[in-house]
């Protein structure tokens, strides 16, 4: 049954000063709430990296507009300064305008091909919050990346509340960091006597020292804490070095490893070159066989927006890397109707489809389920109040992830990780990876690294 951290009052300035929940519901909120809960395998790589040894870290900020304001680069810069000798990759892919409904289609693009270490995300939803549920369950399922949520700042609307409470369910059920800011914003107007606006720009966004606030209420949460280390974060990523027993170097020299997971990296002894080094097979077939390893940009946007003009591609037969193009052919002002023709780089023409209708495209390679959900091109027109543009074509690419070779990129860095992705997106399960050394080629590897998202 759902926890439900109801509201036991509202206060004169029409936010919400208490909550009632019972002593079990507490201590489940307060071991998510706890600074550095759920995150400790991303902040122990932090905290371990050295002069000598740089340890690579992957962070998203993923959301929509309140993710896209300012307060994001100052909990990165304050990342940097205080995780020196730290590789840190740090990408914001927020899209301003388009709540969970929307962005769970656009996760396809922007977070599961990213793999990140720390996933830091909040966007609105629905009233059920199924959409915002489902994104988390499927990073659960299909990366191994740490979490952290945090519930809506106090605008002072009624329907952020309830949303609120749901993301507190949801950071207990997935075991996922929690900043409650929410609560603590809360806190901060009742000390300060101010109403919601003091710190919006409208009647959701946040002026400067609204974004200043909440950068200060996230920044605290990212700490390494070594007790508060999990099982489960633990876990998500496993070291298999050479010598273990479940590397087995066979009599011409290839290199067998059983593994469980949806991810295998190759890290790389020091002083190993940038020349290619052996072929790479994953239960004994090239990764281009397998489902799920192939992955696509974001498409373009639509016109004179920034949202992404398609938001769902899929597909029914076997991709290939190489660029598409959506040429609108033939379309009404307010593109209430079109036509438009897939275009593949190595596919060629593929097809012409319409703008509500269903479509396969000759290969399978390019599938659109048709309706109204598909698009956001006729929005985008009514929203900046213009008409077509004479010529208008989508385009985007799909790209492998996975390597058929094994080749170590060179580090401007002696002291950086050398490690390279040998396959994602595998389905999170068995499967056995092997090596076969080009002639006259020594593998001069330090081990694997092999990653297990949390849900199966």
């Amino acid at each position: 049954m759902p926890m439900m951290f109801s509201r036991s009052s509202i206060g004169i300035l029409g936010v919400a000063v208490a909550f009632s929940m019972t002593a079990s519901q507490a201590q489940d909120l307060g071991a998510v709430t706890t600074p550095g809960a759920h995150i400790q395998r991303t902040m122990k790589l932090l905290a371990d990296s050295t002069p000598e040894k740089r340890n690579r870290v992957r962070v998203l900020f993923y959301g929509q507009s309140i993710t896209c304001q300012s307060w994001w680069r100052a909990v990165a810069k304050e990342l940097k300064e205080r995780f020196p000798a730290a590789d840190l990759d740090i990408k914001n892919r927020a899209i301003g305008g388009f709540t969970a409904p929307n962005l769970i289609a656009t996760t396809e693009y922007d977070l599961f091909p990213f793999y990140p270490d720390l996933l830091i995300f909040h966007v609105y939803g629905s009233a059920k919050m199924d959409k915002w549920e489902e994104i988390i369950r499927l990073a659960r399922t299909r990366t191994a990346t740490e979490i952290l949520l945090w519930t809506h700042h106090d605008a002072g609307r009624k329907r952020d509340y309830p949303q609120s409470e749901r993301i507190r369910e949801i950071a207990v059920k997935y075991d996922c960091g929690l900043v409650d800011v929410e609560a603590q914003w809360q806190k901060v107007l009742a000390e300060k006597g101010l109403e919601p606006k003091a710190f919006l720009s409208d009647s959701v966004h946040l002026n400067k020292e609204g974004c200043a606030l909440l950068a200060s209420m996230i920044t605290p949460f990212l700490v390494r804490t070594s007790k508060l280390m999990t099982d489960q974060s633990r876990g998500l990523a496993e070291d298999i070095s050479m010598d273990d027993a479940s590397v087995k170097v066979r009599g011409d020299g290839s290199v067998e490893l059983a593994f469980t997971g949806n991810r295998i990296d190759a890290i790389a002894l020091p002083g190993v070159g940038t020349d290619g080094l052996a072929a790479v097979t994953i239960d004994g077939k090239s990764s281009a066989e397998i489902d799920g390893t192939f992955a696509l940009t974001r498409p373009s946007n639509a016109p004179y927006t920034w949202f992404p003009a398609v938001k769902v591609i899929k597909n029914n037969a076997p991709l290939v890397a190489e660029k598409w193009t959506l040429e609108f052919l033939e379309f009404t002002p307010d593109a209430s109707e079109f036509t438009y023709r897939a275009t593949g780089s190595v596919t060629g023409e593929d097809g012409e489809g319409s703008k509500d209708k269903p479509f396969v495209s000759k290969s399978g390679r390019v599938v659109i389920d048709g309706g109204a959900n598909w698009h956001r091109v006729p929005w985008s027109l009514t929203y900046k109040k213009k008409k077509m543009p004479e010529t208008f074509s989508v385009n985007w690419r799909v790209y492998p992830m996975f390597v058929d070779e094994l080749r170590f990129p060179a580090v401007k860095n002696a002291a950086s990780e050398r490690a390279v992705t040998l396959v994602q997106g595998l389905p999170n399960g068995p499967h056995t990876l092997r090596l076969i050394p080009h002639k006259g080629t020594k593998l001069d590897l330090r081990g694997f690294r092999v990653y297990h998202p949390a849900l199966p």
